[in-house]
């Protein structure tokens, strides 16, 4: 169910700014400032991250990635967006479906058991790795959305 909820995800992720030109990927305003290449290097960067934080947990080690206040996250976000703003945007496309992938080779190894376990430190399965991958999912649906939305906006 999860793994068809990621590819879902994904599925309209891809959708949302299929047919756009490269013109129209680097374009400021999607977020802020933000373009369509930035959001898409975004969503890879969580990937990777998400996907560190998992081999951390399947070590039995609790990841920063879990604890991270509102602050901690738009300073990791501030961080990757700084990290990425300067990478081909054909390079942003090819690492969203690489980190993906990564994840992916992962997750094939874990039984549901450790899926749907708590994370080392929690009492209750919220942040099992099933849990973040929920998250993970909702975090997709909204930059699709967000992409979806400044489209309309802007007949593109």
């Amino acid at each position: 169910m999860l793994a068809g909820q990621m590819e879902d995800s994904r599925e309209r992720l891809l959708a949302s700014f299929e047919g756009l030109s490269d013109e129209d990927m680097q374009q400021p305003g999607i977020a802020g400032d933000w373009s369509v290449r930035d959001l898409l290097a975004h969503v890879a960067y969580w990937d990777r991250a998400t996907t560190e934080a998992f081999r951390a947990m399947l070590k039995g080690e609790r990841p920063e990635l879990l604890d991270l206040e509102d602050e901690g996250i738009d300073a990791f976000n501030h961080h990757n967006h700084s990290a990425t703003s300067t990478t081909p945007l054909d390079e942003v496309v090819g690492e969203l479906g690489a980190a993906r992938e990564e994840m992916f080779e992962l997750l094939a190894e874990v039984d549901n058991r450790t899926m749907f376990a708590p994370a080392p430190g929690d009492e209750h399965a919220d942040l099992s790795i099933a849990g973040c991958l929920r998250v993970t999912i909702a975090h997709e649906e909204e930059h699709a959305e967000m992409i979806e939305n400044w489209r309309a906006d802007n007949d593109k």
